[in-house]
């Protein structure tokens, strides 16, 4: 939520910005600015449908133009561009030398292929990794380290000796270890007596 003391400022700086003062003075109008806003996502798809579909309140002020933009909406895009590509990143800007293996589905480290996963990861555990941005909303994470060297093997059941107490069942250790304690009752009344 903006304070209304900030919310008259950048309406102020946004109408200086578009519509300087002599030409507002000329044709008789200022800019109006409406501001509210909305914690849904429903009423907010229906505002920003709103916001960026292109309105006439007078059609006669340019008729053909009004016809034009009938339907238009600006924040969406539809087709396809098959005329030759207006610009292209060619490498010699070091800012953009990791995007150039990116756009062409390879990894910017090692080259290999990249194999992108459909689910989202939530942007707190990515900066929980300390992230490097290369640009274009992309970031590299530092490499996950290799296991510890010395990994303890869990052993085979199998190729313990009889007598290891991690051979035997649940049931049985408990077995063992009440026999052990009788035992031990026993040879400390022997010892008293």
């Amino acid at each position: 939520m903006v304070s209304p003391e900030q919310l008259a400022d950048l309406k102020d700086l946004i109408r200086r910005k578009l519509l300087k003062r002599s030409i507002a003075k000329t044709i008789g109008k200022d800019l109006e600015i409406n501001y509210s806003y909305v914690r849904t996502p429903k009423r907010i798809m229906h505002r920003v449908k709103y916001v960026t579909k292109a309105t006439f309140r007078d059609i006669e002020w340019d008729e053909p133009l009004a016809n034009a933009l009938y339907g238009f909406h600006n924040g969406c895009f539809a087709g396809t561009w098959d005329d030759p590509p207006k610009w292209k990143l060619t490498g010699t800007d070091k800012k953009f030398n990791a995007l150039l293996p990116l756009a062409e589905g390879n990894h910017p480290v090692s080259g290999k292929p990249i194999v992108w996963n459909k689910r989202p990861i939530p942007f707190v555990l990515v900066l929980m990794e300390e992230p490097v941005d290369i640009g274009g909303g992309y970031y590299l994470l530092p490499p996950i380290r290799p296991p510890p060297v010395g990994r303890r093997q869990t052993t085979n059941l199998i190729d313990l000796p009889d007598s290891d107490y991690r051979k035997h069942p649940n049931v049985v250790r408990r077995l063992i270890d009440k026999a052990r304690e009788r035992v031990s009752f026993i040879n400390d009344c022997d010892s008293y007596s």
